[in-house]
């Protein structure tokens, strides 16, 4: 994702719902229930109707970063305990690609394009 796709976007956790509720207010675990940090979003696909990335904002004292954790990590949701698993270690979070905010804002126009694109 180093050449920021313009076929991408960011979409704010507070703006994802799920069987959950929203996604900004869901516990992040990895599979073996470690913290993993905060869900701050999620980087869509619109045309593709495809969740490509969530950026999780590390746990930290001093300086938290946000990572791209490739959405193909197995995601669970667990809808009782507000648990979202992602299947990577919290080891490993620091090995994902930052999150820099280049890439654009979820618009208007991205929602038709998603509403309107024909699947596979």
């Amino acid at each position: 994702m180093k050449s920021y796709d313009d076929r991408l976007c960011y979409l704010n956790a507070s703006k994802v719902l799920s069987p959950a509720g929203g996604l900004s207010r869901v516990d992040l675990r990895s599979s073996d229930n470690k913290l993993l940090g905060d869900l701050d979003g999620v980087i869509i696909e619109p045309a593709e109707r495809r969740l490509r990335y969530f950026v999780v904002t590390s746990p930290g004292w001093f300086r938290r970063r946000r990572y791209l954790v490739p959405a193909d990590a197995a995601p669970q949701i667990d809808t009782k305990s507000r648990t979202l698993r992602l299947d990577v270690n919290p080891a490993d979070l620091c090995a994902c690609e930052e999150f820099d905010d280049r890439l654009r804002e979820f618009s208007d126009d991205d929602l038709i394009t998603a509403t309107f694109a024909r699947t596979a």
